[in-house]
């Protein structure tokens, strides 16, 4: 199997995240006991299990999603929120369920076959597009996976796909769905609106004690302090520990010539092109410059000028014209060239500036190469360090007692919370790799052994938590300018509300809009009653910055003539009159939403064929094991 695939290896590539070994997997989760060894099993299918481990792997995969998609860390409590430990016990539980089936029914795949489909994964291909078995190899042993143990992982997931594939791959819905999809979606609405804001509240809301204290009660759950960290780190980059004064003036002059080469600036000029119509053209400009006319009256004759044929400061091998260039490279300064015969016909050059070929200096470059040669020796000492800090750690000596033996600084962050912010709500910008600090950090407990993090392609970040500070409920008196303001904000939109549910029930009943928007709302800041405007025709998937995409929903819930009422941006209301219904003028729908429509109801075929699947076999599920898989370190857990 290996012989296959090194014969598709070729070429290097930098280290490969992770999270594209990962998606290189089909849906629902990983399928094998590979990535931890054997453990407790959460999911039992038949022959089949899913481990503690595996569990939590998967689990792990989602919530990184999540945080992606959302821009910030999750924690687990907010993602548990969610129910994503129960879609996740859902997912592994769907693959074990296709492990069994493609067990049972006996399916089975070529290791040629296999051997080609890894080789085709992006994963593992080099900047050429060629399978690099390097990177395969790299990428593995930064996971603690054997080529074979990924081989067979990777051909369950085949195997699986094969079941997939066979079920619904090339699933078309029927024409008469995708009508209705478009006659839904290419139906025209047109507005008539008039946005409501905090200029209808005359008086400003004040609360009293009693009910900043009732509001505080009621809402006690906006007013926590989130869970804390504090850590300990300690950073090793090749740029914390370069040296440039060690490096020696021989050293940087032996750079210097080596590197020569590629300090040198070719000759450049300033070159003038003259194009010339034809022969006729050719032999007139030329008999004028011999008689004494000069190569700027004859740009001029031609109705030219020097801006117009000037090409710029170029290189001779920036010239696409072979005969151009030698000519304007052999030319004199200022002197026009004899007519030359170009690729796209006779023309004329005239050199008006020439930048000599010049070799950068030593002394400009020196401190240049000084640093680049520091940083380079610095990169070799890094590994140096970071095997005698692993010997340290090795020996149970702790992160900071480490550090100090080898002459090192660690960094305490007393208090950093799941989003990477201190307790003043400020985030914590300095630190490398942060999110993934917090990622393993918050499922570290104190006292755990923790893995370094790698820092780009020459650092590691090694971090261990010393304290866990737990959330808790933020008295009021130090949250009152909060809750004042969430108050006043409430109410004021209540007022703003109550204004705009008046003014559409008057337009319901029959009153001009303009006369009940002068009647109800304030004259603007130059003393003008305040009329309604009328939209653009928009679908329901419209942009509308004036009146949102809440409006624009709401505005479809209706028939003609209907008035509603919908927030807006802000504190604001749109109140909205449906003032026309167009039919749409085109009937079809893109291709990629048809493909969103077939992939849809492939996905809900499967999901049934995977539930029949599921209910002719024995499942059971370990609900000890389950709980187990949020300790990292139990049965031998994959950890920080």
């Amino acid at each position: 199997m290996m012989d296959l695939l090194r014969g598709f290896s070729k070429g290097w590539v930098a280290k490969i995240l992770i999270a594209l070994l990962i998606g290189s997997f089909a849906i629902w989760g990983v399928s094998s006991s590979i990535l931890f060894g054997p453990a407790a099993n959460v999911v039992q299918v038949g022959d089949t299990n899913i481990t503690a481990q595996e569990y939590r792997f998967a689990y792990d995969n989602q919530l990184n999603a999540m945080s992606q998609q959302a821009g910030r860390r999750i924690t687990r409590q907010e993602a548990d929120v969610f129910g994503l430990r129960n879609s996740v016990l859902s997912q592994v539980t769907s693959g074990a369920v296709l492990d069994e089936n493609s067990r049972i029914m006996g399916l089975g795949l070529s290791d040629e076959s296999l051997a080609q489909e890894i080789a085709n994964d992006p994963t593992f291909q080099d900047l050429s597009g060629a399978f690099s078995r390097n990177t395969l190899r790299a990428t593995l042993r930064q996971y603690g996976l054997t080529e074979e143990e990924y081989i067979q992982d990777r051909k369950r997931v085949a195997l699986r796909n094969q079941i997939l594939q066979g079920t619904a791959a090339s699933l078309d819905m029927p024409q008469v769905f995708t009508d209705a999809i478009a006659q839904f979606q290419n139906e025209k609405r047109v507005f008539d609106y008039v946005a409501i804001g905090e200029e209808v509240v005359e008086t400003k809301p004040e609360p009293t004690d009693a009910e900043i204290a009732e509001y505080y009660e009621a809402n006690k759950t906006n007013y926590m302090a989130p869970e804390y960290r504090k850590l300990t780190l300690l950073t090793l980059q090749a740029s914390d520990i370069v040296k440039p004064q060690e490096i020696t003036e021989e050293e940087i002059r032996t750079a210097y010539e080596a590197r020569k080469g590629s300090l040198r600036s070719p000759e450049t000029r300033r070159i003038e092109q003259l194009v010339l119509k034809d022969k006729a053209e050719a032999d007139s400009v030329k008999e004028k410059l011999a008689s004494g006319t000069s190569f700027d009256d004859v740009v001029k004759e031609l109705g030219k000028t020097v801006n117009d044929i000037d090409l710029g400061v170029l290189t001779k091998s920036e010239l696409p014209d072979t005969k151009v260039s030698e000519a304007a490279f052999a030319a004199e300064l200022n002197k026009p060239t004899d007519v030359i015969e170009g690729l796209f016909g006779p023309v004329i050059v005239r050199v008006s500036e020439i930048i000599e070929e010049r070799t950068t200096a030593y002394d400009d470059v020196n401190d240049e190469i000084r640093n680049e040669l520091a940083l380079q020796k610095a990169g070799d000492e890094v590994f140096n360090t970071f095997d005698a800090v692993e010997d340290e750690r090795a020996a149970g000596t702790n992160l900071a007692d480490a550090a100090k033996a080898l002459n090192l600084k660690t960094r305490v962050v007393t208090k950093i919370d799941a989003q990477g912010r201190d307790e003043n709500g400020n985030t914590i910008s300095d630190i490398p790799v942060l999110q993934q600090l917090l990622r393993v950090a918050f499922d570290t407990q104190p006292g755990d052994d923790t893995r370094e993090l790698p820092v780009g392609n020459d650092g590691f970040l090694w971090y261990e938590v010393d304290e866990i500070i737990p959330t808790r409920q933020k008295e009021l008196e130090e949250v009152k300018s909060d809750v004042t303001d969430a108050w006043v904000t409430e109410k004021t939109i209540e007022q703003i509300q109550e204004v705009a549910e008046a003014v559409a029930e008057r337009i319901r009943k029959g009153e001009e809009m303009n006369v009940v928007l002068e009647d109800a709302l304030p004259a603007d800041s130059l003393g003008a009653s305040v009329k309604y405007e009328t939209t653009d025709a928009l679908t329901r998937n419209s942009e509308d910055a004036k009146i949102g995409n809440v409006a624009i929903t709401e505005g479809f819930n209706g028939k003609k003539g209907d008035v509603k009422v919908a927030p807006a941006t802000g504190i604001n209301f749109i109140v909205l009159r449906i003032a026309d219904v167009k039919a749409p003028e085109d009937n079809s729908v893109p291709k990629t939403a048809i493909e969103q429509l077939n992939t849809a109801a492939s996905d809900d075929i499967l999901t049934q064929v995977v539930q029949d699947m599921q209910s002719r076999l024995d499942v059971s599920v370990n609900p000890t094991a389950l709980e187990a898989a949020f300790n990292p370190y139990a049965g031998g857990g994959h950890g920080g």
